[in-house]
């Protein structure tokens, strides 16, 4: 799907696997982004299920993070787990703590 939509890329559409997300500055580029989204998608004989789609919202949950408003938050839910992990005593829980921390890096400070 990447290679599908790639001129959108970063500018109006985001896509992890069979997941799209496609943000605008207003309602009216809103609805023009999805015009283009539906367009490439019927152009390639791919669906999407109507009862999957979520539409015009100003905030998602998408990968782990709240996006929305200008804004990427981590989700909450994850905040808890990190700050109630205990303390690693063998090498796969220091991997498995290591590897949750690295997806949400951007979001620790120090």
């Amino acid at each position: 799907m990447n290679k599908l939509f790639h001129p959108y890329l970063d500018r109006f559409v985001v896509v992890y696997l069979d997941d799209i997300v496609v943000y605008s500055n207003t309602l009216e580029e809103y609805i023009e982004h999805l015009r283009t989204v539906f367009q490439v998608l019927r152009e390639n004989q791919l669906f999407v299920k109507k009862e999957k789609c979520i539409f015009a919202k100003e905030e998602v949950h998408f990968l782990g993070h709240w996006i929305g408003q200008g804004l990427i938050r981590m989700y909450q839910r994850k905040v808890r787990a990190i700050c109630k992990w205990e303390t690693p005593t063998t090498v796969s829980e220091l991997r498995s703590f290591l590897g949750l921390v690295n997806y949400y890096r951007r979001f620790i400070a120090g």
